[in-house]
């Protein structure tokens, strides 16, 4: 093989259209695939950067959601309780009142029939005078009745 002029202009012909081919195809077309390369790379951080924090605030969500039905549970057993407590003093309050009316209503009573007794034992003299005139038909004086005896008849 012959080295001679030709082969050496081919070479360098060859040369400059390689290094011109570099500068207007392939490095523009690396460029823009290795752009294109990054901009998936930085969709793709994006996209699970993203994920992470959806499900962090998914999980804050969660907890925030779980703390406010704790929260609202206290709240409720607490005014149940509340009301539990205040029936409860309302009930013993009317239990008392009726208590003390009922007390009243005994005392009332048993002044009623200590009056009652009181006057049959003071009228027991002018009963027992009518009976015996009734019975023997003329009016005799029956006197001298047995207090103890008439407390006893009387009161029990």
């Amino acid at each position: 093989m012959e080295f001679n002029g030709t082969f050496l202009v081919t070479i360098i012909s060859f040369l400059v259209f390689v290094f011109l081919m570099n500068k207007i195809l392939y490095a523009p077309v690396l460029n823009i695939m290795e752009e294109r390369k990054n901009f998936v790379d930085g969709n793709y951080d994006a996209a699970h950067q993203n994920e992470a924090k959806s499900e962090e605030l998914t999980n804050q969500k969660e907890e925030k959601l779980t703390e406010a039905k704790n929260e609202a549970r206290g709240k409720y057993v607490e005014t149940l309780d509340g009301y539990k407590n205040q029936k409860s003093e309302m009930v013993s309050e009317a239990q008392n009142s009726a208590k003390d009316e009922i007390e009243q209503a005994k005392s009332d009573l048993r002044q009623l029939s200590d009056d009652v007794k009181n006057g049959l034992k003071g009228s027991m003299n002018d009963l027992a005078n009518d009976i015996v005139e009734k019975t023997i038909g003329y009016r005799s004086q029956a006197d001298g009745f047995d207090d103890n005896k008439v407390n006893e008849v009387l009161w029990g």
